[in-house]
């Protein structure tokens, strides 16, 4: 066995691969026998086939499958003795590597064609990227501490239905007449009265009581399509071509009276902060609000940061041989043409690929088993076994125990610790960027941010 390799430009090579017989000889002659052993002729004891036979019915395949493993593994076994930074994969040279003659050859020469990741330096104090702290405007802050008090406040079931409440009862779809359709929707349904977007409808509801019943338009009232269909218990696609009037009897209705802004409600909502005021309340209020949008913004810090590394970074490509491998590896699922049309994407994405792979190298950039499963525990097992104020040592430990067990279940499911890791990855990989890279930081409101968004 013998592996060369000619430079044929400053980013690509052919590999030369000699196998001779030497080489396969015994694997082939081992797997001769398997055959012989198992092989059911008639005529022939089992076992007893001649070999001959054997050879004259199996020898040349199973000769072209040894060289081949053979030929692969010394391959990538040369590749990775030598520590070459191969870019994208071999490519077989079929103008160099001879017709084979499997009938009368011993001894094979293969050449395949390889690409080198480029050097490049990584300047992150090179960029000007914003990063946007989306803040909420007032209207939304004092929506969200409504929100709040709804959340902490008093369950009631009033007599008569009022401008916030939540309704139940039982929805009958109406014919053209005004008369109950026969085969039409009847379904135990609820609705919120402050979503109903037609001011003459919901003047309906406001006042009316248990058994009273409504006949309205739900299409008129509710135009969001989700919801419709999810009241009306139907598909998006039926729900999209529900015009009918409906009688909507009223079987209970559901008041939350919203919690005073007190001393109670501070510790309730943000239990051990410092909170000693409606001002401070508004404030831990606020940063909980801007929390919520912060996925929005590292995701577009991220595409901003990418796109200005790929852009800025200069990265020689080997283009011709990436062009020829992304057509042979994508075969069947994208043509030629689409790929030569949009190669400047695939390019940058191969860039970024590479400028995300010195990222990890110099940064240390990885998540470890222990990690995902301190994830589990602090964000998802925790909400579901709770520690009571005043929980024992002993139920303290139980519970622990019980997190511990939950959490190393869940590890043990590759698909959902492959999506956790790709999540804490991502988080990792923007916070660097976010600490290492140039940028100013820039407040926006939700509307603006948008508009950033869709330019």
């Amino acid at each position: 066995m013998n592996v060369t390799k000619e430079t044929t430009g400053e980013l690509t090579a052919v590999l030369k691969i000699d196998v001779l017989a030497a080489d396969y000889a015994d694997a082939v002659a081992a797997e001769l026998k398997e055959y012989r052993k198992k092989a059911n002729i008639p005529g022939f004891r089992p076992g007893q086939v001649p070999m001959g036979m054997i050879k004259k019915m199996y020898e040349k395949s199973v000769i072209a499958d040894k060289v081949q493993r053979v030929m692969s593994d010394a391959l990538y076994q040369y590749i990775d003795e030598n520590k070459l930074p191969i870019l994208g994969s071999p490519m077989a040279n079929n103008e160099k590597t001879a017709s084979i003659d499997w009938d009368n050859q011993k001894d094979f020469t293969f050449y395949f064609d390889i690409a080198m990741q480029p050097e490049f330096e990584l300047d992150l104090t090179s960029h000007d990227v914003t990063y946007y702290d989306i803040t909420p405007t007032d209207e939304m802050l004092d929506k969200f501490v409504e929100d709040i008090q709804r959340r902490f406040g008093k369950f009631e079931a009033p007599e008569t239905i009022g401008e916030t409440d939540l309704v139940y009862g039982e929805i009958e779809e109406l014919d053209e007449e005004g008369n109950v359709k026969e085969g039409g929707v009847k379904t135990p349904s609820s609705l919120s009265v402050d979503m109903i977007a037609m001011a003459t409808i919901k003047k309906k509801f406001i006042g009316a009581k248990k058994d009273d019943v409504i006949t309205f338009n739900i299409a008129k009232a509710f135009k969001n399509v989700t919801e419709l269909a999810a009241m009306l218990r139907i598909d998006k696609e039926a729900a999209k071509e529900f015009k009918s009037d409906v009688n909507f009897k009223v079987s209970s209705i559901s008041r939350v009276t919203k919690h005073e802004i007190n001393e109670e409600l501070f510790e309730m909502a943000y239990k051990g902060k410092d909170i000693k005021n409606e001002e401070d309340f508004r404030a831990a209020a606020k940063e909980d609000l801007c929390g919520t949008y912060v996925n929005q913004s590292d995701r577009h810090f991220m595409n901003e940061a990418s796109k200005s590394l790929v852009e800025k970074t200069a990265i020689e490509l080997p283009e011709e041989f990436l062009k020829r491998w992304l057509i042979e590896t994508n075969q069947g699922k994208i043509d030629e043409k689409e790929i030569t049309d949009n190669f400047a994407a695939y390019r940058d994405s191969i860039k970024w690929q590479l400028i995300e792979g010195k990222l990890i190298d110099t940064y240390k950039l990885d998540v470890s088993n222990e990690e995902l499963k301190e994830y589990y525990k602090t964000a998802l097992v925790r909400n579901y076994f709770p520690v009571p104020a005043d929980a024992t040592e002993e139920q303290i430990k139980e519970n622990e125990e019980a997190v511990e067990k939950v959490a190393t279940n869940m590890l043990e499911n590759k698909e959902q610790s492959r999506q956790v890791y790709e999540f804490l990855f991502e988080q990792k990989l923007t916070n660097t960027l976010k600490a290492e890279m140039k940028h100013k930081n820039k407040s926006v409101t939700t509307d603006e941010f948008a508009k950033i968004i869709t330019k």
